[in-house]
């Protein structure tokens, strides 16, 4: 994995964008935003880079279905697709994509995590 400019600061940053559990920034709220979406549709901005920076060091890791979404979703290679624009290749639900979205930054975040872990010792 080619995760050596990456920081501990990169991986919470993604933590707290993709608001995972793990983040020690979490504060637990239901029916919330993901806060990655204010940064997605300015996509010249700085956080957006560094946000699709961390990701796209770490989406080898993903299945093909979950990084298709997830770059749909996040606005990699064209403008940020919605739920129910993504579902259309795949022939599925906006639910599914939302279930498949959270388990691939679920994904990330652990490897994100495991490779901090690696290059601290």
């Amino acid at each position: 994995m080619d995760t050596e400019d990456i920081t501990s600061d990169d991986v919470i940053f993604f933590m707290d964008m993709v608001d995972s559990a793990k983040s020690p920034n979490f504060k637990p709220k239901f029916n919330r935003v993901k806060p990655y979406y204010k940064i997605l549709d300015n996509p010249n901005s700085d956080e957006f880079l560094r946000f699709i920076k961390i990701y796209n060091k770490t989406k080898h890791i993903l299945k093909e279905r979950e990084r298709q979404i997830s770059d749909n979703i996040y606005g990699v290679h064209k403008t940020r697709a919605t739920f129910k624009e993504a579902c259309k290749p795949h022939n599925i639900t906006p639910e599914r994509v939302r279930q498949i979205l959270y388990k691939a930054e679920t994904n990330l975040v652990r490897s994100l995590l495991n490779s901090v872990k690696s290059l601290d010792s």
